[in-house]
């Protein structure tokens, strides 16, 4: 009773004044839905998992080492044409720019994709083909440089050794000679054998370059030449594909992890950084996919707002009862900009879970709204009384009723406040804090239009809805053909077709 009560003296005070909860409601929701405007899809591994839990610890300390997701793009086109010929140091050219690392006289060269993501600066680690095969053949220079002066110097101890021995055997200066190129020719000729030995066991018999085809195929490919080695995997999957990753930095924002994809996908679309053998480039990986994702998340809330719309538009002019039919869908709309808009205040940012809360929310707000407006009506109908009479009447009715059943329903969605995914309790939390909204909403806005637009127009009565009306006319219709002659005349002939059938 107490509770009725004050439902009713709250109605009664917005009954007094109905444009100013009026305007109040639509400036706030107004003003909600342009900060609503400014969210930004979420898709961080932070709304699947608790930054709280080791695991979400576990993978920060991994993205810090190691770099975030791997934008990949994956060079399709046949394996050997793609490494054996001058493509291959197209792909040196593009995994530079694309690593940010380049010198700045050499940018000159590159399009204009590569100065910005030297700017920018969005990796930690660029692996590729082409810095792979180029790395190896330096490392394997390098070693081979070493190795042949470290014999170079061998062989000069053994020649002056032998020398030194000859003299103190009492050898002329000839045979001292002889013995010094002897002892360094057996020497030279003991490393030489090493390095056959070493390029039969691993199969490189050219010199270790970039543009040696000799070296590149024995480096990459198997016996037969065509198939890649299997733990080479991670770069040549296949014959027909080679694999870029661009790992990039775990501290890139959304906006400057979706400029470097950008920028990525811009550079492999350049002319200059082309291949030239028939293979072509194809961006892929989980931050292209997120990022896909993402942008599906921020057209997907237009077409999920306006399916509302119209379902609810259509269903409240079909079937209810109520000269303000669409009051109810205004108040869910009103409702759903000011829980977004709270929403942004707080930070929050869009996620699937979140937006799923909207077609939820505009469900809820509606059916509210219908029921304090049902009971506007049944007052109206009863007692006959004027808006700012019935008004606070219906609320004392039904309030206790419809607010009981909305805590009811935030009560429940309470409960996923306790998952351990952070995306289902921004759900429940998102979707409580609507309820309350869209309650409030109800109670003062929607009141406060039925008081000031409810007034029946005395030169018509109200229209029926569109479904009753269609309903009445059709049974009006079918009265009248079934009291015409050719009605009649139906009527028998179908009586005569059922007896015919028995």
């Amino acid at each position: 009773m107490r509770s009725g009560e004050y439902f009713e003296r709250v109605v009664r005070a917005v009954a007094r004044r109905p444009l100013v909860p009026l305007i109040a409601v639509a400036v706030i929701a107004v003003a909600g839905a342009l900060f609503a405007l400014r969210l930004e899809p979420s898709t961080g591994t932070d709304s699947l998992v608790s930054s709280g839990s080791e695991t979400y610890a576990e993978t920060e300390r991994f993205k810090e080492q190691f770099g975030d997701d791997a934008v990949v793009v994956m060079v399709e086109g046949d394996l050997q044409r793609t490494l054996l010929t001058d493509d291959i140091q197209t792909l040196i050219r593009l995994e530079g720019c694309l690593s940010g690392n380049v010198p700045e006289e050499a940018l000159e060269g590159l399009p204009e994709p590569c100065r910005e993501i030297a700017e920018l600066d969005p990796a930690q680690a660029v692996l590729g083909p082409g810095t792979f095969v180029n790395t190896i053949a330096q490392q394997v220079g390098a070693q081979l440089t070493t190795r042949i002066a470290a014999a170079q110097q061998r062989a000069q101890r053994a020649e002056r050794r032998a020398r030194r021995q000859a003299a103190e055997q009492g050898l002329g200066e000839e045979e001292q000679r002889a013995a010094g190129e002897a002892a360094s020719e057996r020497s030279l000729r003991g490393f030489q054998q090493q390095l056959l030995s070493l390029a039969l066991r691993y199969g490189i018999t050219d010199v270790p370059a970039v543009d040696s085809a000799g070296f590149v195929s024995a480096l990459a490919f198997g016996r037969d030449g065509r198939t890649p080695k299997p733990q080479f995997s991670y770069l040549f999957p296949s014959r027909d594909a080679a694999l870029i990753q661009v790992r990039l930095r775990p501290d890139l924002d959304d906006g400057k992890r979706r400029r470097a994809i950008e920028l990525i996908r811009a550079a492999t679309e350049s002319p200059q950084l082309q291949p030239q053998q028939g293979a072509r480039y194809v961006v892929t990986g989980v931050p292209v996919v997120v990022d896909g994702l993402a942008d599906a998340v921020r057209g997907a809330i237009p077409w999920l707002l306006g399916a509302a719309i119209l379902l609810m538009a259509a269903t409240l002019a079909l079937v209810f009862r109520s000269r303000l039919r669409l009051l109810p869908l205004a108040l869910a709309l009103a409702a759903a900009g000011i829980t977004f808009g709270i929403l942004a205040l707080v930070g929050g940012r869009l996620t699937m879970a979140s937006i799923a809360v909207l077609p939820v929310l505009i469900g809820l707000a509606v059916d509210y709204a219908i029921q304090f407006q049902a009971r506007y009506d049944e007052v109206r109908r009863r007692t006959g009384d004027p808006p700012a009479v019935a008004a606070p009447a219906a609320a004392r009715a039904g309030g206790p009723t419809i607010v009981t059943a909305g805590l009811a329903t935030a009560i429940g969605f309470l409960a996923l406040l306790t998952s351990p995914v952070p995306m289902v309790r921004d759900f429940g939390a998102l979707l409580v804090v609507g309820i309350f909204v869209a309650l409030g909403c109800a109670l003062l806005a929607g009141f406060a239009a039925l008081v000031r637009f409810g007034e029946p127009r005395t030169d018509r009565p109200p229209a029926p809805p569109i479904l009753p009306r269609l309903r009445h006319r059709l049974g009006s219709a079918a009265s009248a053909l079934g009291s015409s002659r050719p009605g009649a005349a139906l009527a028998r002939r179908g009586r005569a077709v059922r007896i015919g059938a028995i």
